[in-house]
C-alpha cells in the first residue's frame, strides 16, 4: 500500500485536543477567541460538531468517496452467542496520518475479538443490466488492518476524502449476558477523538448458523490470486484452503466440494486412505478442523470420469459405495450430497439424473449412509409447458430440490408436497433480468438484499443456500484467466447480461498493493458477506424464537413487517416475487423486538 508521509511545519505544535465529541481543528484555537462573546463561541462549538470529521454509520449502509460527516459519534451493538456484529466508523479529510486504538479501560471482551478493516471501494464502470444502477465507486471490499497502527487517508487508493473502517466483534458462545463497555481513540491528523463503544450481549446464543450452503470456490482463480512461483501443494496448499474455508465457516457458508480429489480407477475402485487425511482437517468436527457445515462428495461431470468417458453403472456403484462407506464411518455423511447435474431442464437429463439418484441410494442401502441426491429443477406434478413437463418419476430420487429463486414462488404447491414428503428445499439465484426486483450479490443494489435471504428463507420454509460462484476472479465472460476484482468488478458477462459481483463475494487475500503480504492469508470479506450473515444470524433469531409459547405469532408478524407476498399462490409459470424492505432500521427493529422477547423468556 502506498503510504505517502504527510510534511509536518517545522515550528513546535500544541498537545493534541481530546474529546468525547467532535474535535476542535487547531487553527481554531487562536488568541482571538479569548474577546469572542460567548454566544459566538457557542455558534463555533456548533459549526465544530457538524462539520466532524470522525462519525459512525451502521455496518449496512454506505460511506461513498464524497459522503458527507453525520451527526452520530457514539457505537451501541448487540448480539447474541457466537453472533458477530458490525459497524462503521468513518473520516474525512485530506492526507493524513491516523490510528484506531482501544482505551486501555476497555472491556477485554471486545478489544479481545474485534477486527478492524478498512473499507475500500471498486469501480463499477458497467452497471449491472436492468438494474438501473450508476457506474462509480462502490464500498466493498474489507481489508484487514491492526488496531493502533498509523495509516495514510485516505491516500492514492482512495478516490475521495471520506475514508469507512469496518469494525466487527464476535461475542464467544457461553458469554455471560449484560452491557460491556469501550473506548475508541482516533487520532486523526492533529485532532483526537473519543468514541464510546457499548456492546449488549444477550442470554441466548447458537453453536453454528443452521442453514445449509452450497458456494462454489474456484481452486483455479484462487491459485491465479497468490505468488506464480510457487507450487500450489503440500503444506502451502493446505494452510491457503484451511484459511480460505474457516473464513467461510465463520461466515455460516459452506464451499462445494474441498479441494483435494481421491485416485480412483476404471473400474470405480478408490484409494481413499491419503485423501481421507487431507480432507478430514476441514470436514472434522474435532477441536482444530474447520468443521463445514456442508460437502459435496466428490462425484462431478469431469470426475472420476470425463465427459469423454461412459463408465458403466457398476462401476459409478463401486466408487459410490466406497466413498459412502467412507463419509459414514467418518461421520460425513448426514452433511453430504451428491451434486452431478446442473440444472436439467430436458426430460432426457432428468432420466440422466434418475440413474444417479438410483445408485447413489442403493449405494447408500449398502453402506447404511445418509448421504443425499441434489438436484437442481424443480418439481413438477404436471406439465407446465414446453420443455417443463411433470417430472413426478423423480419424486423418490431427489432428496433436496434446488430451485432457482426465479421459478421458486410458481412451485409452491409441489415444493410443500415434497417438503411433507421429508425432503430438503433449496433455492439459488443468478442474475437475469428481474435483478431489480429478486435479492442479489451485485455490489450496485444495496447490501439489504444480501441480508434478506435469512428471512426470506425463514419466510418460505427453505433449507438451502446454493450460489454458483464465491470467488470468479476470472474473466467475465469465461471464467477462465484472471481478472483483478479489486480493480474490475464486472464479474459476468452472458448475452446481453452484465453483473457486478455476484459471483465474487471476496476478494484476494494476497494482496501487496493494498497491504496484503501474507501469501497464505484467508480471502477478503465485502460488505455484502457481512450482510449475508446478518442474516443468517437473524435467522437463528427467528428459528429459536419460535420454540417458545407465543413466538411463532410473534415472528409471523415481524417477517410480515420485512416482506410481503400478494400474490395468489399457484403451480404455473408465473413469476411474482416477494416484496421486501430497504430499510435497515426496520430490520434492526425486528430483530431487537425478537431478541427481547427470546431474553424474557429465559428468566
Amino acid at each position: 500500500m502506498n503510504r505517502r508521509t504527510l510534511r509536518r511545519p517545522s515550528r513546535p505544535q500544541p498537545p493534541r485536543a481530546r474529546t468525547a465529541a467532535a474535535p476542535w481543528p487547531r487553527r481554531l484555537i487562536v488568541a482571538g477567541l479569548a474577546v469572542i462573546t460567548v454566544t459566538a463561541a457557542l455558534l463555533l462549538v456548533w459549526a465544530a460538531a457538524a462539520q466532524a470529521s470522525v462519525w459512525v454509520i451502521p455496518a449496512m449502509s454506505r460511506a461513498y468517496p464524497t459522503t458527507q460527516p453525520g451527526a452520530r459519534q457514539s457505537i451501541s451493538i448487540d448480539a447474541a452467542g457466537n453472533e458477530y456484529q458490525g459497524v462503521q466508523l468513518c473520516l474525512r479529510g485530506a492526507d493524513r496520518k491516523v490510528r484506531i486504538s482501544w482505551s486501555t479501560d476497555s472491556d477485554p471482551l471486545i478489544t479481545g475479538n474485534a477486527q478492524l478493516s478498512r473499507v475500500f471501494y471498486v469501480k463499477v464502470r458497467t452497471p449491472t443490466t436492468k438494474l438501473g444502477s450508476r457506474a462509480g465507486w462502490y464500498p466493498d471490499p474489507l481489508v484487514p488492518r491492526a488496531f493502533g497502527e498509523a495509516m495514510t487517508v485516505p491516500g492514492s487508493t482512495n478516490p475521495g476524502p471520506t475514508t469507512p473502517f469496518y469494525i466487527l466483534v464476535h461475542v464467544p458462545l457461553g458469554t455471560p449476558p449484560g452491557i460491556y463497555s469501550a473506548k475508541l481513540e482516533v487520532e486523526d491528523g492533529d485532532k483526537a477523538v473519543e468514541v464510546p463503544f457499548s456492546l449488549r450481549v444477550w442470554d441466548f446464543g447458537w453453536s453454528e448458523i443452521s442453514t445449509r450452503s452450497a458456494f462454489a470456490v474456484s481452486q483455479d482463480n484462487l491459485k491465479r490470486s497468490l505468488p506464480k512461483n510457487r507450487k500450489f501443494n503440500g503444506e502451502y496448499k493446505a494452510e491457503v484452503l484451511r484459511n480460505f474455508y474457516t473464513v467461510m465457516k465463520q461466515h455460516g457458508i459452506s464451499p462445494t466440494v474441498v479441494h483435494y480429489l481421491p485416485r480412483v480407477t476404471n473400474s470405480g475402485a478408490v484409494a481413499e486412505g491419503d485423501w481421507s487425511k487431507m480432507v478430514a482437517p476441514y470436514l472434522d468436527e474435532s477441536d482444530g478442523a474447520v468443521g463445514l457445515h456442508d460437502n459435496q462428495l466428490p462425484f462431478l461431470r469431469w470426475f472420476p470420469w470425463s465427459r469423454s468417458q461412459s463408465p458403466g453403472s457398476g462401476a459409478i456403484l463401486t466408487y459410490l459405495k466406497q466413498m459412502t462407506a467412507l463419509y459414514k464411518a467418518r461421520g460425513w455423511d448426514r452433511k453430504s450430497y451428491v451434486y452431478i447435474l446442473d440444472e436439467t431442464t430436458k426430460r432426457s437429463e432428468e432420466k440422466q439424473a434418475e440413474r444417479y439418484a438410483e445408485l447413489l441410494h442403493k449405494a447408500n442401502n449398502a453402506t447404511g449412509a445418509r448421504v443425499k441426491f441434489l438436484l437442481t429443477d424443480d418439481p413438477r406434478p404436471h406439465s407446465l409447458g414446453g420443455t417443463k413437463t411433470a417430472n413426478a418419476f423423480l419424486y423418490n430420487d431427489v432428496d433436496i430440490w434446488t430451485l432457482r429463486y426465479y421459478y421458486f414462488f410458481g412451485r409452491i404447491p409441489a415444493v410443500r408436497e415434497r417438503q411433507k414428503a421429508g425432503k430438503e428445499i433449496w433455492w439459488y439465484s443468478y442474475t437475469n433480468d428481474s435483478v431489480k426486483r429478486n435479492p442479489s450479490f451485485v455490489i450496485d443494489k444495496p447490501h439489504i438484499d444480501s441480508r434478506i435471504w435469512g428471512w426470506m428463507m425463514e419466510e418460505w420454509n427453505v433449507d438451502g443456500l446454493l450460489n454458483w460462484g464465491f470467488n470468479r476472479w476470472g474473466k467475465a465472460t469465461t471464467g477462465e484467466g484472471w481478472r483483478d476484482p479489486y480493480s474490475d468488478p464486472l464479474s459476468l458477462i452472458k448475452g446481453h447480461l452484465r453483473s457486478n459481483g455476484d459471483t465474487c463475494l471476496v476478494y484476494p487475500g494476497y494482496y501487496p498493493r493494498y497491504g496484503l503480504d501474507r501469501v497464505t492469508a484467508g480471502p477478503v470479506a465485502s460488505l455484502r458477506l457481512e450482510a449475508l450473515r446478518d442474516g443468517l444470524e437473524e435467522r437463528e433469531y427467528l428459528k429459536i424464537a419460535k420454540t417458545f409459547s407465543g413466538g411463532p405469532a410473534l415472528v409471523e408478524d415481524a417477517l410480515g413487517r420485512i416482506t410481503r407476498f400478494p400474490y395468489k399462490i399457484v403451480q404455473a409459470n408465473v413469476f411474482n416475487f416477494p416484496t421486501y424492505t430497504d430499510s435497515g432500521v426496520t430490520f434492526d427493529a425486528q430483530r431487537e423486538r425478537i431478541a427481547a422477547f427470546i431474553e424474557a423468556q429465559q428468566q
